[in-house]
């Protein structure tokens, strides 16, 4: 297997085959914004600072999701609780059915561990490392990851420019050679980011959907959130039933603990 894909591939793969593997029927959600949401910037020129902010308010999120994943091979679906402290800390914990746990990750600041209750291993890896830093072959990476789960679309943001008033379209500055940029696709009515895409020479690879916005705490977030791989025609999804946000977290509840007995897997 490609060093590139081990990390996340194997959480996945282990979630949905491990006696999660199952209906591949999720919720179906039309439109992006939830009856009843406000407007979120009615001038688009306006909307990469507001998204900034919007995404500041957030100082903790809670939220309980329902991930599925779809491809040509397999697909399922497990209960996910995901847990977010600012600046940077994730920790994602899924369970199969009965209640059963089947992993944990976690992502700080500089560094993760994943640990695989279900086949008892773990892996801990520095977040700038090369080959485990990747989300199945695409430029997300675990940093990434921390923002992707609540619905924003990241760091990159700070580098985005209109390039199309009327359909809400921004991009980041324009690559060279080989390099990846992301276009993001804004509803013009209501200003809230609906897609983003990664394209290398012009074509997408990777990409993001937003959908059933709603407000919490004064903070618009995305009640749907999935994560398509074009080429591996694969897509995973996240519809949160419960989410709460910007009230204290308890360490203890993203601390991992392992046994001694548990395998630690060697990747180099």
């Amino acid at each position: 297997m490609n060093r590139q894909i081990i990390v996340l591939s194997v959480i996945i793969l282990s979630m949905f085959l491990a006696g999660c593997a199952g209906s591949r029927n999720g919720t179906s959600v039309s439109g992006s914004m939830a009856a009843g949401t406000p407007v979120f910037v009615s001038d688009l020129a306006m909307w990469p600072q507001q998204y900034r902010q919007n995404f500041e308010r957030m100082q903790s999120f809670r939220g309980d999701a329902r991930l599925t994943v779809e491809s040509e091979t397999f697909g399922g679906n497990v209960d996910l609780e995901t847990l977010w402290e600012s600046p940077n800390k994730l920790f994602l914990k899924a369970e199969g059915p009965l209640g059963l746990d089947i992993g944990k990750i976690f992502v700080g600041e500089d560094r993760f561990v994943w640990y695989n209750q279900y086949e008892n291993h773990f892996t801990s890896g520095n977040l700038s490392d090369p080959y485990l830093n990747r989300f199945l072959q695409t430029n997300i990476t675990l940093e990434d990851l921390k923002y992707t789960v609540l619905g924003f679309a990241g760091q990159i943001i700070d580098s985005v420019k209109m390039v199309d008033n009327t359909h809400g379209i921004f991009q980041t500055i324009s690559p060279k050679d080989d390099e990846i940029y992301y276009r993001f696709i804004v509803n013009p009515e209501s200003g809230l980011l609906e897609t983003v895409e990664a394209l290398r020479q012009g074509r997408a690879f990777m990409r993001q959907d937003f959908k059933n916005y709603r407000v919490v705490d004064d903070v618009f977030i995305p009640g749907i959130v999935q994560i398509t791989m074009l080429d591996q025609r694969e897509r995973i999804s996240i519809f949160y039933k419960k989410v709460s946000m910007n009230k204290p977290l308890d360490p203890s509840e993203y601390t991992i603990e392992i046994s001694g007995k548990v395998e630690q897997l060697n990747v180099n």
